[in-house]
């Protein structure tokens, strides 16, 4: 079936996440930001090396999947007015969602990768923080967002407005108990 091109409508209508899911394929990736449709950008070649190494750290680390589901784009349900689509997602072996979902539960583990534009004014800053939140209040129980800009990996929980940990390239990122034993150093993720 063909993908579908978004009309103005599309984008003036509040949806819950039940109704996003059962929204045609567009020709465009969308999240539901608030019960809007806002579009996702296609990553730019760094963010699409360091979700790549990202995933082979943990590939070298469960090869056969045994701890659980590390996967990249994928819409997430958090809220009923938020599915947004992290750059990558992780599922315990416990959580992992069923192959024919067209959305899936919130994962454990949500990974975003800040782009210059993330980053360009205060406001998007803000936008980035506020996504971080998102996961927080649906119960994310760890959030890492990558900073290619400054090459440290801020690490959330939730309940905390901060980052508890805010690793640069001479340290690692832990899966703590989320993924117990996963360890990858930042610097592989930059190089």
């Amino acid at each position: 079936m063909a993908a579908l091109r978004a009309r103005q409508a599309d984008f003036e209508k509040i949806y819950t996440a039940e109704e996003f899911q059962e929204l045609p394929e567009f020709d465009t990736s969308f999240e539901l930001i608030e019960g809007r449709l806002v579009e996702k950008p296609v990553p730019g070649f760094q963010h699409s090396v360091i979700a790549r190494r990202l995933l082979k750290a943990y590939d070298r680390f469960d090869p056969d999947e045994e701890n659980g589901l590390f996967v990249q784009e994928v819409s997430t349900v958090l809220s009923v007015r938020n599915v947004p689509a992290p750059d990558l997602a992780f599922w315990t072996a416990a959580n992992r969602p069923r192959m024919t979902v067209k959305a899936a539960p919130k994962p454990d583990l949500a990974v975003e990768i800040w782009s210059p534009h993330d980053l360009d004014s205060q406001k998007r800053r803000e936008e980035s923080l506020a996504r971080i939140l998102k996961y927080q209040l649906a119960g994310v129980a760890l959030v890492w967002a990558i900073n290619p800009a400054s090459k440290t990996v801020e690490v959330y929980h939730p309940g905390q407005a901060n980052p508890v940990q805010v690793v640069g390239l001479d340290g690692e990122l832990s899966g703590e108990e989320v993924i117990p034993g996963f360890k990858v150093a930042v610097k592989t993720l930059f190089e």
